[in-house]
């Protein structure tokens, strides 16, 4: 018997204890636990061009099993595609947690990354493309002032600033959502604010860890489209009838020089120009299909996007208090 213990013993301590415990083993646990943060898994988690939304079922059918039922505001009316949240599940892995043990605060805008991406991605697309190809058929057509020159260059989507406010910690480990939805937009910016939320206490009660706002502009060359346009061409806006006003124009931007902006109208073009054609009309139509003219007409979404731009109007004009700042 002393014998079997002593040859298990050697067993143990000459062949399972050092692969257990090898560098190898150790760096393979530590990817693991970390495997938000190892290179390359950011840009894996970025998303792909999104599937052509379904249309919302009618509310006199229950909704399908494999779909859950359109979120609601409290009038329960179906929330817009457009204000409707992108909801990212993640934790905070041991490699973003700083010397006080709890989540570094550089590390939130990596998730915020992920987090708006997809969000701006769902509500302007194919929006922003087939803006572009109308731009690239208008604009050889316009003064050089409107911004000819910028015909045919590519049209991309800019973050430009964001704000991040804490209000409780992350623990290690913890796992949390970051819940990312439009808020508003004017004539060149759209908002997007951002919450990080999580559950605690035993009752799982609802906490926010965190909050940011974070602002993105559409651009070709150095021609700035304005969101109105491209939330229309996705399918998510109706038609503005003349009794509705100019709301914040449909038009471009033009810098004429870093201080000064004047709007120049361009009349919308058809899109003809798009490659894929078939596939931005299909998700486009999808789009359209995704909420109801009747519950959303362009009055009351002007009213909710009047109400999101009261609720960043201190961040909106922040930008140009603290530059005039630094050039006093």
């Amino acid at each position: 018997m002393s014998e079997l213990l002593t040859t298990a013993h050697e067993v143990i301590t000459r062949a399972i204890l050092p692969a257990v415990f090898s560098w190898k083993s150790l760096a393979l646990i530590l990817a693991v636990i970390n495997l938000k943060n190892l290179p390359f898994a950011w840009h894996v988690n970025q998303p792909p061009l999104p599937p052509p939304p379904q249309p919302a079922p009618p509310p006199d059918l229950p909704s399908l099993p494999n779909r859950p039922p359109p979120p609601t505001t409290k009038e329960t009316t179906p929330t817009h595609p457009v204000f409707t949240p992108h909801v990212l599940h993640t934790h905070n892995s041991p490699w973003e947690t700083d010397y006080n043990f709890h989540k570094s605060n550089s590390t939130y805008f990596s998730d915020l990354d992920i987090s708006r991406t997809a969000l701006v991605t769902r509500v302007y697309t194919p929006g922003f493309t087939l803006v572009s190809a109308q731009l690239d058929k208008e604009l050889p057509h316009a003064t050089q002032e409107a911004g000819r020159e910028n015909a045919g260059k590519k049209v991309y989507i800019a973050l430009g600033s964001t704000f991040c406010s804490f209000k409780r910690e992350i623990k290690p480990l913890e796992r949390f959502e970051v819940v990312s939805r439009v808020v508003a937009w004017d004539r060149k910016w759209v908002y997007v604010l951002s919450s990080f939320v999580g559950r605690r206490g035993r009752r799982g009660e609802r906490v926010v860890f965190a909050a940011a706002v974070s602002k993105y502009v559409v651009k070709k060359g150095w021609l700035t489209i304005s969101p109105e346009r491209v939330l229309r061409a996705s399918g998510f806006l109706p038609e503005r009838t003349e009794t509705e006003g100019e709301g914040e124009g449909e038009g471009v931007l033009v810098e004429q020089d870093e201080e000064t902006e004047t709007l120049e109208e361009i009349s919308a073009g058809d899109g003809s120009e798009v490659g894929d054609k078939g596939k931005m009309e299909e998700v486009r139509q999808g789009n359209v299909g995704s909420w109801s003219k009747d519950d959303w007409t362009w009055g009351k979404i002007e009213e909710e996007r009047l109400r999101g731009l009261k609720v960043v109007e201190g961040y909106a004009g922040l930008d140009d208090k603290l530059f005039s700042e630094w050039e006093r």
